[in-house]
């Protein structure tokens, strides 16, 4: 299994080669910390923002509850893009969640 920093490392040359630029939030207590528990990486290109959790493949179903989760509950419109690693392929599987709200008629 692929260690998390090795995948990460990966991920951020891929998005670099591709012109983004990357920021990871710094680790605390020896630990990786997540933006709102559900966010791994934010990635910038111009007028374009990717939020990406970093996952494997086995964890995808995981990671989509979590985050349809998160948004569900704190009724935000976020774009989270799941890049999940495959040892087997050797690539990223990609999926992006984008919960659309439904808006309340006016009383």
């Amino acid at each position: 299994m692929a260690k998390e920093s090795y995948t990460r490392k990966k991920l951020i040359k891929i998005l670099e080669d591709d012109g983004w630029i990357c920021w990871v939030p710094p680790k605390v207590k020896f630990r990786q910390s997540d933006v709102f528990g559900i966010i791994d990486l934010l990635a910038l290109k111009g007028r374009r923002q990717k939020n990406i959790q970093l996952t494997t493949v086995p964890n995808i179903s995981t990671k989509r509850k979590k985050i349809t989760a998160f948004l569900t509950s704190y009724k935000v419109e976020l774009p989270v893009e799941i890049w999940a690693w495959s040892n087997k392929t050797k690539k990223f599987k990609k999926e992006k969640i984008n919960l659309k709200l439904k808006k309340r008629g006016r009383a």
